[in-house]
């Protein structure tokens, strides 16, 4: 079985997450990441409940694609530094609606914080208190997606972070546009063992290391793509392509392709019968 080749939603962003499904299926990829943004009717802002997501996995399953992850990161609702309270709240209705979908994890961001002490053992705190509080027995994983806005990058607690979360089930999720602008084009040499421990998921992408939130296609950049892709080999992983931000995303994917299934079997290798995505069953869906 070959590694599983992973879209995001939110590449396609004027789409909704049936016509983005059929979009990606179409251009050969198996799952697909779900931004939460999708999910609603969009013209209006509703509350999202478990019949939402169980709707969308049935159409992404449709298309011949499983879904990865419910990706979340970015919501106003979830602050662990500044509102704790209503994170908790946040996280847990996310995970609820991720185990509906049958994701593996729901992705969120690490929040902002001027004083930046004991914030890794805040956001760990803020997320062990979620899982708990949604109510189920074999929730997806969560998965801290950093920024270069966000604490651990804009405050150099990389180590710190990571070691919160492994503490209570989490992990990291390493997006290399982010990675790129907060720590330049070297940003590997910042991938310890120990920080790399705590990475299950990637977004893969290339960047200027500059310019924040636009994810480049390979080749447009100025990373080397093979020096991050190798510190990553071997490892059980899910790898997204995100092109969040970029203005032409069917022609990148199109023209791109062969150059992310290549990182993808190079990184995955090691595990050909998994992608990191336990596709959990959801009742009724085939």
């Amino acid at each position: 079985m070959r590694p599983r080749l992973v879209g995001m939603s939110i590449g396609l962003p004027r789409l909704d997450v049936e016509a983005a499904a059929l979009e990606l299926a179409a251009l050969g990829f198996d799952g697909m990441e779900v931004f939460v943004g999708q999910i609603g009717p969009g013209i209006v802002d509703v509350p999202l409940f478990e019949a939402h997501a169980r709707s969308v996995a049935e159409a992404v399953r449709a298309a011949g694609l499983a879904v990865t992850t419910l990706n979340t990161a970015g919501s106003r609702d979830f602050d662990p530094l500044g509102d704790p309270a209503r994170s908790v709240e946040a996280l847990a209705r996310s995970l609820r609606l991720a185990a509906a979908m049958g994701a593996e994890r729901v992705l969120v961001w690490d929040g902002r914080a001027d004083e930046p002490a004991g914030a890794p053992e805040g956001l760990a705190g803020c997320i062990a208190r979620a899982v708990d509080a949604s109510g189920l027995g074999d929730p997806p994983r969560v998965s801290v997606e950093l920024h270069p806005f966000t604490f651990a990058l804009a405050h150099g607690l990389l180590e710190e972070t990571a070691a919160a979360l492994l503490q209570v089930g989490a992990s990291l999720c390493l997006d290399y546009c982010h990675f790129g602008v907060a720590l330049g084009p070297s940003f590997a040499d910042a991938l310890t063992p120990s920080v790399l421990e705590a990475v299950d998921h990637v977004h893969w992408a290339d960047t200027d290391c500059t310019t924040s939130e636009l994810h480049f296609p390979p080749g447009r950049g100025v990373l080397d793509l093979d020096a991050v892709d190798a510190r990553l080999e071997g490892r059980d992983l899910s790898v997204a392509w995100d092109l969040f931000g970029w203005a032409a995303p069917r022609l990148a994917l199109r023209e791109g392709l062969p150059r992310y299934r290549a990182a993808v079997e190079r990184m995955l290798g090691a595990h050909p019968a998994q992608t990191g995505d336990r596709i959990n069953p959801v009742p009724g869906v085939t």
